[in-house]
């Protein structure tokens, strides 16, 4: 049988390159769709597809890589993806089905227009993409927090519940599932959809290249010890009470009994390409998230013990604004305040149908305990936060990268 031939987007970004990794193990053919970012052209982003490989696999990936993946330049925000009509029309012909990993995450207001552009704009590029050319198969990765700031259960085939959003990244993603459920139904494509809850790192490794999310308040209580250690090096009482030198405990407002829905992105990778191979798995949503995920109080004892700050208390808001903020925890505040909605609760997203299409395999997610959250704080330290490279990484071979073809 012909090998199929996937078009993958986002395939730099963290979700995006472990899928893609996958997909290459599993021996397709891929076309990376790049955009050149800050100076640096697609065809060098390549090792922020592929940043690292088992000894014993490199010579076989290095033989096969320049055969079997191609690298369009362009952008999804365009039509065309920017591309010359000729490699459109060529990559329309040759694509058999589209992995849609691409988009933009950030919450900030000042952001708000590449979210337009690139997670509802660029959906809808992707959805007249598959039109062209011969029809292919897409599979498009949402987000469980489409659901906005609902509390009761949510269920895979839903999507408007007359919902409010905690920021506009939640309301880009649900404006682009809309969108798309329209497309699709209305010209007929097979489309799957993929939610994921918040992805980590990797449960086995602690492999990550997304910092945001737990990673925020991690780096938060990272900074704190050390400004802690600094303080007492210069032996400055933290309080006229307190001989001993300890500082009052960090408090930070949520509740401490509310959900945070945390995936593996090894769980989360396996389990969609693993779906997307099922022909039953067509014109349906899919819910990749936690069955059991930790409480916010479970996460902070963890967070602590990971960071080796012993001192952070969950209150409720009424309990935290009964007394004046302490200068560490405005400091802690300020740098994790976009996540703060989600320290109050969430919904209970049901995963039916994927816990069926995955019965029969040994895929299931990892439970989040102490050894987990260790391993994926120790990894960011390693990597300080994401600044440096680990000795796990190794840069593709130039000689390499120059005969991938580019379009």
């Amino acid at each position: 049988m012909k090998r199929k031939t996937m078009l993958i987007t986002g395939a730099t970004g963290f979700l995006g390159s472990f899928i893609t990794q996958q997909l290459f193990e599993a021996g397709f053919n891929l076309i990376l769709l790049i955009r050149n970012s800050n100076q640096v052209r697609a065809r060098d982003r390549i090792s922020e597809v592929f940043p690292s490989f088992e000894d014993a696999k490199t010579e076989l990936i290095s033989r096969k890589l320049s055969d079997r993946v191609e690298i369009a330049e362009g952008d999804i925000s365009q039509k065309h993806f920017g591309l010359q009509a000729m490699d459109y029309s060529r990559i329309s012909d040759a694509v058999d089905e589209v992995f849609h990993c691409a988009a933009a995450t950030k919450f900030h207001h000042e952001s708000d227009h590449m979210l337009m552009q690139t997670n509802v704009y660029g959906t809808e590029h992707l959805a007249w993409f598959c039109l062209s050319g011969k029809r292919k198969r897409l599979h498009y990765i949402s987000t469980a927090y489409v659901a906005g700031t609902r509390r009761d259960t949510v269920f895979e085939h839903e999507l408007e519940k007359n919902q409010t959003f905690n920021n506009n990244y939640e309301k880009s993603k649900f404006d682009a599932e809309k969108l798309l459920r329209q497309f699709t139904a209305q010209y007929n494509i097979p489309a799957t959809i993929y939610r994921p809850s918040i992805i980590t790192g990797d449960s086995r490794t602690g492999v990550t290249r997304n910092y945001d999310n737990i990673y925020v308040f991690g780096k938060g209580l990272h900074r704190l010890k050390k400004y802690e250690i600094q303080k007492s090096n210069k032996d400055t009482p933290w309080s006229s009470k307190k001989s001993i030198g300890y500082p009052p405990a960090l408090r930070i407002p949520g509740d401490k009994h509310a959900t945070i829905n945390l995936v593996p992105v090894d769980y989360v990778t396996q389990a969609i390409v693993a779906i997307s191979g099922q022909e039953q798995s067509i014109n349906k949503t899919f819910q990749i998230v936690n069955p059991s995920p930790p409480t916010l109080g479970e996460l902070a004892e963890w967070m602590t013990v990971a960071t080796g700050i012993h001192r952070v208390r969950i209150v409720p808001m009424y309990e935290f604004q009964m007394q004046p903020e302490t200068l560490e925890e405005k400091l802690f505040l300020k740098g994790t305040e976009t996540f703060q909605p989600y320290m109050f609760g969430e919904p209970y997203f049901d995963s039916t149908s994927t816990r069926t299409m995955l019965s029969g395999t040994t895929i299931e997610c990892p439970l989040i305990t102490q050894e987990v959250i260790n391993r994926l704080i120790q990894y960011a330290l390693n990597t300080n936060w994401g600044k440096k490279k680990t000795g796990e990484e190794k840069e593709l071979p130039r000689k390499l990268i120059e005969s991938i073809q580019v379009v």
